[in-house]
């Protein structure tokens, strides 16, 4: 059993980098991949990716959310593995995984070729930034239709919150739903954005995250295959055999003297042997007409 205690472990910075970006290849593999998405075929480019069936769709949505949250502490504990926490500022990107990728983005220590990761990362977060346009969303229950301007970050995070929590556990998106509709000129109380819930389950799941979520499955795996790209020289370079075993190599990699925690060491070990495996899921684009609307 572990027990919490006072006592921090320190981390350098290049174990926070292993770790994140661990973290970051385990829930895009367990978002992109083909449990959750129909087979591409043979189409690469120009394409769709559709989700299997509903139920993939929802569990698509909340892994997502998880992925679009804050690290989190308890209190005013420090982060887990003494990560920075984000400032204050206008961008809810900032509150998400993505924060801690532009970090390594900008300051590099395991690999070099950095610059496939870094484009992906500022264009998807920057996707996730824009204004939707989505014309006269009907609320039925509190009879309100409107021409919704939305953050699509924003109708993300509420449908994925409201996919996996009860409304007991959905105040803090009532809130934001009551923020976002007054900016579009509408007034509602917390007990109308409550009855609204339904409603922006149909609106922003079944049709906005429906229609987008082969869009965001290729940033995602644009950014898996980001990330190969900057360990795989380094894994190559790294590469150690120690003995042969009936013909089959036992190996290694070199060990940087900065990564000295075990959990670091698993978390960059890991990312150096996965680069060296073949890929389980292509590399593929989405056809243009699944971009252009909202």
């Amino acid at each position: 059993m572990c027990y919490r205690t006072t006592m921090a472990t320190t981390f350098t910075r290049i174990e926070q980098e292993a770790i994140v970006l661990g973290a970051v290849m385990g829930m895009i593999d367990e978002m992109v991949n083909h449990a959750i998405f129909c087979p591409l075929g043979e189409k690469r480019n120009d394409t769709n990716l559709l989700p299997k069936t509903s139920e993939t769709l929802r569990q698509f949505s909340t892994l997502l959310r998880d992925f679009l949250s804050p690290v989190t502490a308890r209190g005013k504990d420090p982060l887990p593995f003494g990560l920075d926490r984000p400032e204050d500022g206008n961008k809810a990107t900032e509150f998400t995984t993505l924060f801690y990728l532009r970090q390594i983005c900008g300051s590099p220590l395991i690999g070099t070729e950095i610059a496939p990761l870094k484009s992906v990362v500022r264009d998807f977060a920057g996707w996730l930034e824009e204004i939707a346009f989505v014309p006269r969303v009907w609320l039925s229950n509190i009879e309100v239709e409107v021409d919704l301007r939305i953050k699509r970050i924003d109708f993300i995070r509420i449908s994925g919150d409201i996919g996996k929590h009860n409304f007991l556990r959905l105040r803090g998106q009532t809130n934001r739903l009551c923020a976002i509709l007054l900016e579009n000129g509408i007034t509602i109380d917390e007990s109308d954005a409550y009855l609204a819930l339904p409603d922006c389950w149909d609106w922003f799941h079944t049709h906005l995250l429906a229609y987008h979520a082969s869009n965001i499955a290729e940033y995602l795996n644009n950014i898996r295959y980001g990330i190969r790209a900057y360990i795989e020289p380094v894994a190559k370079a790294r590469y150690r055999i120690t003995d042969s075993v009936e013909g089959l190599d036992r190996y290694t990699f070199e060990r940087p003297d900065e990564i000295m925690n075990k959990f670091a060491w698993a978390q960059y070990f890991e990312l150096l042997q996965g680069s060296l495996r073949e890929p389980y899921f292509p590399q593929f684009s989405v056809s243009r007409s699944f971009k252009s609307q909202f």
